[in-house]
């Protein structure tokens, strides 16, 4: 709700205050006191602009709302908020305009983005969200959804389904043949490397196995000059040395040579191990004469495939894997190409019907809701105008459904039924949506609704009624109004007079909350100025 408004400098107002109450608001005055300045001081959040005749002199308005969490949220994405204390404030010279929410400075057209769920102002070439056939449809569905859920179920359940399948075929990519292309290329590649068939570290192994090859000689007599030295020479070799300790030492184990003994053993055991390596080593250096040729060819494979998809042998590896992956990503695209359209296709008719069923359903409760409407106007001695409702099949499904419904009207019978965006605004406009107000209730979103001129021409009989209408609606929300009808600011809560003052230097308008004493006598003055 809308708690405070202050001006400084702005037409008029040099300095004024007001604090609102939550329920039914009324601001009188006479004519040219600075009522149309009041509105102009919200239409500024509305539109983002002060009008150039206004910004003779620096100044500035600001605007104090309590708002719910859901406008908390959405303020949150522009500037901080705390304790659901929303505060709008525009500064302005002749050359420049500055807005702010809480004291961050923000473009003016998040400002606007934002009003529009604070406030509604019905006056003449307000742009009223009732107006908005956008919103209309979204406040259709909003009452229908929350009295009828049953209804929607399978609709939501396909949406969502059609939501995944839409977000997977918008990120195809344009061109099909580049996939094709791209995967024949990784088609290449995997193929080249499995060819291969690499195991991790074998570049390595191999490198040191073909260095041993390739020095196959010089290996060969150092091994068997160690053999001999080992075991070979019949006349002296270390087997028969060591032999000899171990006989030695077991001769002399009881006399504390226990420790020597078993080390001289496990020596022993060492060099007959160590023996047996090298001769493994020589024989295997003479099992396969053509396995120098074999390595050289396998690690000339290798080294090229390091060249491609390396430089290590590890990346040919990752580079393997990332590779297949690619390919299924891509095949799976390529099969999303040939099955996705189809069955959005199929899913998109599905929920066609769906909604067309939603709304088959949604009728009887429409027209009840048109009778509503209607009856309001006839009280409101809009007794011609009939309410209708356009119901169009979109081309594509949308959250709320596939189909959009919106408002028509006519005010006479011989007129054509039309949008209530292009119904004349004023006086007639603004009985029309206070009806339409008054039926719609708690669904409509915005808590506050000024209306201007809403008792435009009609007599203090039919102001009686305008007035009930506006009690009745500010049981839900938070209405404040400016007329000239005395029936109307009788049924107010709380009362405003806009008053002028004229001196030699100067013309100030102040805005004056008015006592039960004062609120009377203003009312009875203006009994007195209507003509019947």
């Amino acid at each position: 709700m809308l708690v405070s408004l202050s001006m400084n400098n702005f037409g008029l107002f040099k300095k004024a205050n007001i604090d609102f109450s939550d329920s039914f608001n009324v601001i009188t005055g006479e004519s040219g006191t600075g009522k149309s300045m009041f509105l102009n001081s919200i239409n500024i959040f509305l539109t983002g602009n002060v009008p150039q005749n206004l910004k003779t002199t620096e100044g500035s308005v600001s605007i104090y709302f309590i708002v719910n969490d859901q406008i908390k949220d959405i303020v949150q994405e522009y500037a901080p908020i705390q304790e659901n204390e929303l505060i709008f404030s525009v500064n302005f010279t002749p050359k420049r305009t500055l807005f702010r929410i809480n004291d961050t400075i923000v473009p003016k057209d998040v400002v606007q983005e934002i009003s529009k769920f604070l406030i509604e102002l019905h006056s003449q070439e307000s742009n009223i969200a009732l107006r908005d056939e956008n919103y209309q449809n979204a406040l259709f569905f909003k009452i229908l959804r929350e009295n009828f859920p049953e209804y929607f179920v399978t609709y939501d359940l396909k949406y969502q389904e059609y939501l995944r399948l839409k977000r997977r075929y918008d990120n195809l990519p344009s061109n099909i043949n580049e996939v094709f292309r791209n995967i024949d290329l990784l088609d290449y590649q995997i193929k080249e490397i499995e060819e291969v068939n690499p195991k991790p570290f074998e570049d390595d192994e191999l490198s040191e196995r073909f260095k041993t090859l390739n020095n196959k000689e010089e290996i060969k007599e150092k091994i068997y000059e160690s053999l001999n030295i080992l075991k070979d020479n019949e006349v002296q070799n270390m087997d028969i040395d060591i032999g000899t300790i171990v006989f030695n030492l077991s001769k002399i184990l009881g006399f504390g040579f226990k420790d020597e003994y078993y080390m001289a053993l496990s020596i022993q055991e060492q060099l007959d191990e160590l023996y047996d390596i090298l001769q493994r080593k020589a024989d295997d250096l003479d099992l396969d004469p053509q396995e120098l040729q074999t390595i050289s060819d396998r690690l000339s494979r290798i080294m090229e495939l390091k060249r491609k998809y390396g430089p290590t042998l590890e990346d040919v590896l990752e580079n393997l894997e990332k590779y297949k992956k690619e390919k299924s990503e891509l095949e799976e695209l390529k099969k999303d190409f040939n099955e996705l359209e189809p069955k959005i296709n199929k899913l998109t008719q599905e929920l066609m019907q769906e909604s067309q069923n939603i709304v088959d359903k949604a009728k009887p409760f429409l027209f009840n809701l048109k009778t509503s409407i209607e009856d309001h106007l006839e009280d409101l001695n809009m007794g011609n105008a009939e309410i209708d409702f356009r119901i169009e099949k979109l081309k594509e499904p949308k959250k709320e459904s596939a189909h959009r419904i919106c408002f028509l009207l006519k005010t006479n019978p011989k007129s054509d039924f039309l949008p209530l965006s292009e119904i004349a605004s004023g006086g007639e406009l603004s009985r029309i949506i206070l009806a339409l107000e008054v039926v719609l209730g708690t669904n409509h979103t915005i808590d506050t609704m000024i209306f201007d001129e809403i008792d435009s021409g009609v007599g203090p009989r039919m102001a009686d009624v305008v007035g009930e209408k506006l009690k009745e609606l500010s049981k839900n929300k938070q209405i404040i109004v400016i007329t000239h009808m005395p029936q109307v600011a009788n049924l107010a809560d709380t009362h405003f007079k806009i008053v002028k003052s004229v001196n030699e230097d100067d013309i100030n308008s102040e805005i004056i909350k008015l006592n039960q004493d004062e609120k009377q006598k203003e009312i009875k003055e203006m009994y007195g100025s209507i003509i019947y």
